[in-house]
């Protein structure tokens, strides 16, 4: 018989399977590679245990989510609203191929109910070369350092929040995720600015409207 390719994305492939089809992890990795059909040495080769594979695989959204904008010709020319956004709409849609294994580890919790894979990602983004704070008009320049780090920890609760929402989020295609990121991050924007107000009521009703909250129309 041919040796079966084994490779680390076809590894979390399986183990995202394993987790839909029987309703809870392995118990061992032995038990996992013989629903592979790989060898545990095939398996250590990539991995050093089970909670590896969920690590990289939360980790993966946001480290190919920075390869995907920072390769785009398009992302330098873009101003820091722009960026925020194409960021956004990026992370979604490489979790979107996997949304059954999102809703079964995210769906019921909240948000300070991280799985701890899902928290140790904060890392990679306040760890991450972008400076995309130094572009907000409305901070003053000495400041700018410190708004670099704020943004930083703002951008990847926002990718949370991001997350929480689409879980609820039932629309066809997503389309009332689209429509929070692009209210979120106009409020975001708008703080220490004139629309502020304006912009936090209507994310608010929106919010609340879609979390069954309110009978209020977006």
């Amino acid at each position: 018989m041919a040796k079966k390719n084994t490779s680390k994305s076809s590894i979390q492939k399986g183990y995202m399977n394993y987790l839909l089809e029987e309703g809870k992890a392995p118990e061992t990795v032995r038990i996992f590679t013989n629903f592979l059909k790989i060898t545990d040495d095939d398996f250590y080769k990539y991995f050093g245990s089970l909670k590896g594979i969920e690590a990289s695989v939360w980790e993966g959204y946001y480290s190919n989510t920075f390869k995907i904008v920072l390769n785009d010709p398009d992302f330098e020319e873009m101003n820091a609203r722009e960026k925020h956004l194409s960021f956004l709409y990026t992370f979604l849609e490489l979790i979107k191929p996997d949304r059954s294994y999102v809703l079964f580890k995210l769906e019921g919790k909240k948000p300070h109910e991280l799985p701890q894979e899902l928290t140790k990602t904060q890392k990679i983004v306040t760890q991450s070369e972008i400076d995309w704070a130094k572009t907000f008009d409305f901070i003053p320049d000495k400041a700018k350092n410190i708004s670099q780090s704020a943004y930083k920890r703002m951008l990847w609760s926002h990718t949370i929040a991001t997350l929480f929402f689409w879980v609820k989020d039932d629309s066809a295609n997503s389309t009332d995720t689209d429509i929070f990121i692009e209210k979120s991050t106009r409020t975001a924007f708008d703080i220490g600015e004139l629309p502020a107000l304006e912009s936090i009521v209507d994310l608010s009703k929106f919010f609340l409207q879609k979390m069954g909250l309110s009978k209020t129309t977006a």
